[in-house]
């Protein structure tokens, strides 16, 4: 049995010494990935942040650390090209967002007003978005100083959508049992459920683990593991989430 996780967060950089990251400690993913272990897997891949809380039994798996969300596409990609794997759990806390561009208010607002006088033709939006992209352009990541400056009273950043790694996992190894998460920020467990379901059928997951931040606290962790036929689990604990998924997921492979 070979298996796959994903853990921790990713992080996209601003400068050299600022970035944009989230609170995930990879707690979840070190557990699974010990179950896993226990229950007698032959290979663990796990693919996790560098602050990442990594398994005991870490060298026992094979480690394969990332910052970004292009480093995680990247890798995970190249794994599931070069073997088949009977389940990814991908419970990585992947940022929406990466930096594009920065700009201060200065440049902003002076290449939006240039942008409506020089072209009267053009509608405000369209010269308000031309503007603001040249205005970013000037500054993009791939040119950004060593450490953003401090003496700039307003700075703006311009953020991407990043590309959605649980897409690609189904494409490329379809007949692997995927399990996705999802977290909301205190919202009721209906809505938990419904928000959980639309991800599990948008990415053909198998599994999904729905879980809210104002109900996770150290170990103490509820979560909801949703089944494709809409039935799901409660659990309480991250090492009863972890059991729980292991147990499930072990079902299914021969």
């Amino acid at each position: 049995m070979r298996v796959l996780i994903t853990a921790g967060g990713t992080t996209e950089k601003i400068d050299e010494v600022r970035a944009i990251t989230n609170h995930s400690t990879g707690r979840l993913g070190s557990l699974i990935a010990d179950y896993f272990y226990e229950a007698g897997a032959t290979e663990i891949v796990y693919i996790c942040s560098e602050q990442a809380k990594r398994p005991k039994h870490i060298q026992k798996m094979r480690e394969l650390p990332i910052v970004s969300v292009q480093d995680l596409y990247q890798t995970l990609t190249k794994e599931l090209i070069s073997a088949s794997f009977d389940i990814v759990i991908h419970s990585m806390a992947v940022s929406d967002y990466y930096l594009e561009g920065t700009a201060s208010q200065d440049v902003l607002t002076t290449e939006i007003v240039k942008q409506l006088n020089q072209h009267p033709d053009m509608s405000q939006e369209e010269a308000v978005k031309q503007g603001l992209e040249l205005a970013f352009h000037e500054m993009t990541s791939a040119n950004q100083p060593k450490k953003m400056s401090s003496a700039l009273p307003t700075v703006y950043f311009q953020l991407k959508q990043t590309p959605k790694v649980i897409r690609q996992i189904k494409k490329i190894q379809p007949h692997a049992t995927l399990v996705g998460f999802k977290l909301l920020v205190d919202v009721d467990s209906t809505e938990l459920v419904q928000v959980a379901s639309r991800l599990m059928e948008k990415n053909d997951a198998d599994y999904v683990l729905a879980n809210d931040l104002s109900q996770i606290k150290g170990d103490q962790h509820v979560g909801y593991l949703l089944q494709q036929d809409g039935s799901y689990t409660l659990f309480q604990t991250k090492q009863a989430i972890a059991k729980g998924i292991v147990e499930a997921t072990m079902k299914g492979v021969n």
